[in-house]
């Protein structure tokens, strides 16, 4: 196994191994640099769905994800995130990502990690981006932080509470309600969160999820969380992966945000099998 960083802010490549078929020893070493660097990229994958299931759950639960129209048919551990279209309906996610979040803040026990396999590409476009948010925290300038050392923020999974996403169209018209009754209840959660394994403390707010601080006016918290967001997108906190057919990647949800870029060429294909950890309650 190979491990070469991907940039000086976050990310390493993996090679050298098929994950299908590695030992303790082996995922001992994974699990050490997913806690140094964040984002995980393993080259030349080609799994099943459940030797992706399988890897997965070496490191957590894994979790059936709340949008279950977009589960793989095979099983309900894996979500698609796809715009791949069969008798005119979308058989995956195809907004997943759209905005800067880590995976379902929103729920009271967020997403540890996930797992993004790339099953079919487009010839250009489909980028995804990810944030060091231990980083951001610590370049965060003071004035800031002193806002919101102590704080809780507010996430929602719905798009209609949120001014700053737009909802999708296929979750316009009839819908939008089912899409606004499946949202969870709120998640409250620190601003400043600990890391349980590494014990480092890392931003958790969200351009997607967080709607507001806890017992703040929003005339007083939108500003505040504005210039959070705004320092987020720095480039020096960055690293944005051009994928290749054959890699999953594997995030730490507890101190990285993520994006999709888009730019997919009409007609062309993202196609990507993913599963996800279930964590624990931020502190």
């Amino acid at each position: 196994m190979q491990v070469t960083r991907l940039s000086e802010a976050l990310g390493a490549e993996i090679t050298g191994i098929d994950v299908s078929n590695i030992d303790e020893a082996t995922y001992d070493a994974i699990h050490e640099a997913f806690l140094e660097h964040l984002i995980l990229v393993f080259r030349d994958q080609d799994l099943t769905p459940q030797q992706q299931i399988t890897f997965s759950e070496h490191y957590g639960e894994v979790e059936v994800h709340l949008a279950t129209d977009h589960l793989h048919p095979d099983t309900d551990k894996m979500i698609l995130i796809s715009n791949k279209q069969v008798d005119g309906r979308y058989v995956g996610a195809v907004s997943a990502g759209d905005y800067w979040h880590s995976d379902l803040s929103c729920q009271a026990r967020p997403n540890l990690a996930s797992f993004l396999l790339a099953r079919e590409l487009p010839t250009d476009g489909g980028d995804t981006g990810f944030c060091n948010q231990y980083a951001a925290l610590d370049t965060l300038p003071d004035d800031l932080r002193q806002k919101i050392e102590g704080r809780n923020g507010i996430h929602t999974f719905n798009r209609m509470r949120n001014p700053r996403v737009k909802v999708p169209e296929m979750h316009k018209g009839d819908a939008q309600m089912r899409y606004a009754d499946r949202a969870p209840p709120d998640g409250i959660h620190p601003i400043i969160r600990t890391h349980p394994e590494t014990g480092r403390k890392a931003l958790y707010v969200s351009h997607r999820f967080t709607v507001g601080i806890e017992e703040m006016p929003d005339e007083e918290s939108r500003p505040i969380l504005d210039a959070i967001f705004e320092h987020q997108l720095n480039d020096d906190l960055l690293y944005r992966h051009k994928w290749r057919l054959g890699d999953m990647i594997m995030w730490d949800n507890r101190c990285t945000t993520h994006h999709a870029y888009g730019g997919i060429p009409a007609g062309q294909i993202r196609h990507m099998h993913r599963t996800s950890l279930i964590g624990d309650v931020p502190f």
